[in-house]
């Protein structure tokens, strides 16, 4: 993930959850910390979360959150990542298969 990067987040821990917008202020392999600046209602600790960038697509549970004037902070334990490339070359093989 790229540091400023746009990501929309899932709060997958609700049965109807809402997409979210926000951006990304830093992540590595295992953590990721995003501030979301859309209004929404807060996600509480241990929420599961889904995160996407435009490169990659991001499981995990929110490790913390902090309240914010404009927003809500998070600090996000990432369980599992998937590039979208990876994915379409996925869809592709599947496809191709499907056709056979």
């Amino acid at each position: 993930m790229s540091d400023g990067a746009v990501v929309a987040l899932r709060n997958l821990s609700q049965p109807e959850g809402t997409d979210r917008n926000g951006s990304l202020i830093s992540a590595d392999p295992d953590w990721a910390e995003l501030e979301l600046t859309d209004g929404g209602a807060p996600i509480a600790g241990g929420a599961l979360v889904g995160l996407q960038t435009s490169q990659t697509i991001y499981l995990g549970h929110v490790q913390s959150s902090e309240t914010l004037a404009n927003g809500q902070r998070l600090r996000v334990r990432i369980d599992h990542w998937l590039a979208l490339q990876d994915v379409s070359a996925i869809q592709k093989l599947w496809s191709q298969g499907q056709a056979d």
